[in-house]
């Protein structure tokens, strides 16, 4: 676990607070709006027992098992969920010498998870690149932590890129309104991703879209003449960075800017995140972000 949270991250993390901006299907001790009132009759799943927690609704069955307290929890008195999609395409394997995007997105993806679950939200990953690699339903237990490190801990980065396809295949399993927290290079048709981000929000989803880079990407620091190989295709270009830097960082800007514009239009929460800067500052940004908005 070391590898993705250190001591100092941790205690970092420990101070903060994720909470969801817009109104989701969430009822936990007032840490998140909800709009239903009372509970439903339709058992969900059990969660451990915290002070606060109304004991009209402890299973004494379960008690006299395990002796310890468990809540049952109903459709109705359910958590935030929260959704972490994962890029795992290849060319999140950029930087490999130094830290590529994919193992900066791991440890972003896995303190996130660590925040919401320290206060009792549930968490799932989705790891995508043109098809579905992995998908961990939403758990609200520190165990489930570990599940999570394991799993990006195992996932290899390969293929293009199908973030739509992700989506496809998370709004067909959310049931309820909860928040989605993409991270990723979005090296993809930026307009398809566009319209189905639009289709998320109008189903009520609140959205995280954390855009990784390196900063190599941005810069284009190279010289003399260099041999650029496309990380999800086959084909290679012979450039002269010099003579092109000037218009490729152009070209680069508007494509971040096309997306920031985007996600400002629709609400949704977007922000850039470099290989090259401190995780937590990455997290605390976030916060930042949305505290302010």
């Amino acid at each position: 676990m070391r590898k993705y949270l250190d001591p100092a991250l941790i205690a970092q993390l420990h101070r903060l607070e994720l909470k969801a901006r817009l109104v989701v299907e969430g009822s936990l001790s007032g840490m998140h709006k909800s709009p239903y009132r009372g509970f439903s009759v339709e058992f969900a799943e059990h969660k451990s027992y915290f002070p606060g927690d109304d004991i009209r609704y402890i299973d004494w069955k379960l008690y006299g098992k395990t002796e310890k307290y468990f809540i049952k929890q109903y459709e109705e008195d359910t958590n935030l969920k929260g959704y972490i999609v994962l890029d795992t395409s290849a060319s999140m394997g950029f930087g490999k010498d130094k830290l590529s995007k994919f193992d900066y997105a791991g440890k972003i993806a896995v303190a996130l998870s660590y925040l919401m679950l320290s206060q009792r939200d549930s968490v799932g990953l989705l790891a995508f690149n043109n098809d579905i690699v992995k998908y961990v339903p939403p758990r609200n237990n520190m165990i489930h932590l570990q599940n999570i490190i394991s799993v990006i801990d195992n996932l290899n980065t390969r293929y293009d890129t199908g973030i739509c396809k992700a989506f496809q295949y998370l709004a067909s399993r959310i049931r309820r309104r909860g928040l989605i927290v993409l991270i990723s290079d979005l090296i993809d048709d930026q307009g398809k991703v566009l319209n189905y981000l639009r289709y998320l929000r109008h189903m009520k989803h609140e959205l995280i879209i954390l855009h990784v880079v390196h900063p190599d990407e941005l810069e284009l620091p190279y010289h003399g003449t260099v041999r650029f190989k496309n990380m999800e295709y086959s084909d290679t270009l012979m450039a002269a960075p010099d003579r092109i830097r000037k218009d490729y960082q152009s070209k680069i800007q508007s494509f971040i800017d096309t997306y920031r514009a985007g996600c400002w239009q629709e609400h949704i929460d977007y922000g850039i995140v470099r290989v090259d800067e401190p995780v937590e500052k990455a997290v605390l940004d976030i916060i930042a972000r949305r505290k302010k908005r």
